[in-house]
């Protein structure tokens, strides 16, 4: 996906950034104070948090992978 904000969303998850801190949610950022319609902001709200999602559940993935490769190993 070439969409900046969902890569924003990415790379928030793999600072550690929790879910809860998506710089949409700050008042400066919302409709209300940018003009920018609320479909348009809900739909870079939904961006924001698929590529947290996408990029936590991969790097679950990676962990659960890397136990399981250890405990074959001991």
């Amino acid at each position: 996906m070439d969409d900046p904000v969902h890569r924003a969303g990415q790379e928030a998850a793999r600072y550690g950034v929790p879910l809860s801190a998506c710089p949409l949610m700050k008042e400066t950022n919302m409709p209300s104070h940018t003009g920018e319609s609320l479909p348009g902001w809900r739909g870079r709200l939904a961006s924001w948090q698929a590529g947290w999602h996408q990029e936590n559940e991969a790097r679950l993935a990676e962990l659960r992978r890397r136990r399981l490769l250890q405990q074959s190993l001991d």
